[in-house]
């Protein structure tokens, strides 16, 4: 007998793919039911409007990030290092469509979803991060709107893809190698940070991410017919 969130993740798969395909606008509950195989009931008793259902659709891309990220963060805490943490989350979204759709904030593909609310936990987590790296050392003083010039360096691998310019393409190991590169040394300190803070910062980080990843799954996997929170 396929359990609740099997089925979730069946109906989840194929609303993935036809708004990979088709775009949010243009994909119905009765299309997601038929490629997933399912009633449109059956839908229904998991997520009430096709908003509810992609914004689980986005939840669950972010919940796979964050888990990634977590989980490298513990394994070694100077990943937590910003050349290291934007290469790693680079390069994770690059092999995730929809991650890359929010990242761009591509509104083709997600429709009025860039608005969604998980771009508002993103910028939360980002809050955190750059309060963190500035308190343990691990960006350089001297440098004016530090927090700006960096966000807008990093969106701009994401955003350079969609922009036509003449430079050569490059696959994405080599252009996470070229941003964590240029964030090394534009914006970190020279030498090797202080491993406590290291530690530190990157179990609060984690914590963080693991908080995130289980309030997403919750609310991913609810009894089906319950509201969402």
């Amino acid at each position: 007998m396929t359990q609740p969130t099997e089925r979730a993740d069946r109906i989840l798969d194929a609303a993935g793919e036809l708004m990979v395909r088709l775009g949010y606008r243009k994909v119905t509950m009765e299309d997601v039911a038929r490629q997933a195989g399912v009633g449109k009931g059956t839908v229904y008793l998991h997520w009430r409007t096709k908003e509810q259902l992609f914004e689980s659709l986005i939840q669950r891309a972010a919940m796979s990030l964050l888990s990634e990220l977590a989980a490298d963060l513990r394994r070694d805490p100077r990943e937590i290092q910003p050349h290291r943490f934007m290469r790693s989350a680079y390069l994770i979204t690059q092999r995730h469509p929809l991650l890359r759709a929010l990242a761009t904030a591509d509104k083709e593909l997600l429709g009025n979803l860039t608005n969604s609310p998980v771009r508002s936990r993103e910028r939360e987590i980002s809050d955190r991060y750059n309060a963190l790296i500035i308190k343990h050392g691990l960006v350089r003083e001297d440098i004016p709107h530090l927090v700006y010039a960096m966000n807008a360096t990093n969106t701009g691998f994401y955003a350079v893809g969609s922009i036509p310019h003449d430079a050569p393409d490059i696959d994405d190991e080599t252009a996470a190698d070229v941003l964590a590169h240029t964030v090394r040394h534009a914006f970190e300190p020279e030498g090797d940070p202080d491993p406590a803070s290291l530690t530190s910062a990157a179990n609060e980080i984690a914590d963080l991410f693991d908080e995130l990843t289980k309030t997403y799954r919750e609310r991913i996997y609810a009894a089906p017919g319950t509201e969402r929170g």
